[in-house]
């Protein structure tokens, strides 16, 4: 707080002041009094009334800027009139109050809300694993019955999967670090089981595979690191073009191990490209193709992030697109402590 605010803040106050100090002045110069009395009595008032404005400035002072510095060390806001000092003068009390009513308030709602979070994502998990089973025993009863048309349904079952699945990811978006089991695995195996997961649509899709230099360790959760692969397959499969063809690569780097993927597809135009992991974005293709959802890729991202996995996108427009995935190695996870 500085000065020249507090004097501004008492206007009214330094006003009246000096109004109050002239007519006492001419009251006392009317009677006849002697004017070094006068000059004295103006004096003492200056001086008791300079001395009131100097240690209520301090007082308010010292409160106000130890609360902005308590503010600033604070991560949750919302606490700060909790931990914070009592105020020695009225109208800070009565601000006080106020603002540990709002935060309470607040507070009570942020739990609430919490809760309600909770329990939608508890729903959420349960209603994922109940509806696994019937997509489970549809896939049998097609396996003892195969014709064209249960066929037809079981890759209709499958995309219930998949999207079952990404809902799954979805409703765990918030805390899916808890789920991480970060272990030693290999490139290959990685690809391997995303690739088990997409082998139907990639042979309907008369897709090649090609592979080169996938057994290279690593570590990392193997669970979610072929999610995210998976997607990235989905996406090369939804936007192909003629004698579609998937690559997985590996470049070994410093403190880094890349695993690329590349496809021939569509590509992705330059003004869609920086927003891809955007949550809901589907840009150009997506409106060409209404199965886009915009999650996917999004998805990706925040599950990379959350295990220090960085994930990067080229592309160009009718040449097909390359999806890096750079994984720590094991020496800078130890280094980390991880």
């Amino acid at each position: 707080m500085k000065f020249s605010d507090y004097i501004t803040d008492r206007i009214v106050s330094v006003v009246c002041f000096v109004i109050s100090e002239g007519l006492v002045f001419g009251l006392l110069w009317l009677v006849e009094v002697p004017m070094v009395f006068i000059i004295f009595t103006e004096i003492i008032f200056l001086l008791f009334f300079l001395a009131s404005l100097i240690w209520d400035y301090h007082r308010r002072s010292g409160y106000y800027n130890r609360l902005l510095q308590l503010l600033d060390r604070l991560d949750e806001k919302t606490l700060l009139m909790e931990i914070a000092e009592r105020p020695g003068f009225l109208d800070a009390k009565i601000v006080s109050y106020i603002l540990k009513q709002n935060n309470k308030y607040q507070n009570d709602k942020i739990a609430e809300m919490q809760k309600q979070s909770r329990d939608y994502r508890d729903f959420l998990d349960t209603w994922v694993h109940e509806i696994k089973t019937p997509i489970t025993s549809a896939r049998l009863i097609i396996e003892n019955e195969k014709n064209p048309t249960t066929l037809k349904i079981e890759d209709e079952l499958r995309k219930i999967d998949n999207f079952v699945e990404l809902v799954l990811y979805y409703a765990r978006s918030s805390d899916v670090e808890k789920d991480f089991k970060v272990e030693n695995t290999t490139l290959k195996a990685l690809v391997s089981t995303a690739l088990k997961t997409y082998s139907k649509p990639i042979i309907q899709a008369g897709g090649r595979i090609h592979m080169e230099g996938m057994d290279i360790p690593v570590c990392a959760d193997s669970k979610s690191c072929s999610f995210i692969i998976g997607q990235v397959i989905s996406n090369a499969i939804k936007y192909r073009q003629e004698e579609f063809c998937l690559e997985f690569r590996s470049q070994v780097q410093k403190n880094r191990i890349a695993l690329l993927i590349h496809d021939n597809g569509i590509g992705i135009s330059k003004a869609d490209l920086s927003r891809v992991f955007d949550k809901g974005f589907t840009g150009e293709n997506g409106r060409r193709f209404s199965k886009s959802t915009g999650i996917g890729l999004y998805l990706c991202k925040m599950l990379c992030d959350r295990m220090n996995i960085a994930i990067s996108i080229s592309s160009e427009k009718g040449q097909g697109t390359t999806v890096a995935l750079y994984f720590p190695t094991e020496s800078l996870l130890k280094g980390a402590g991880v």
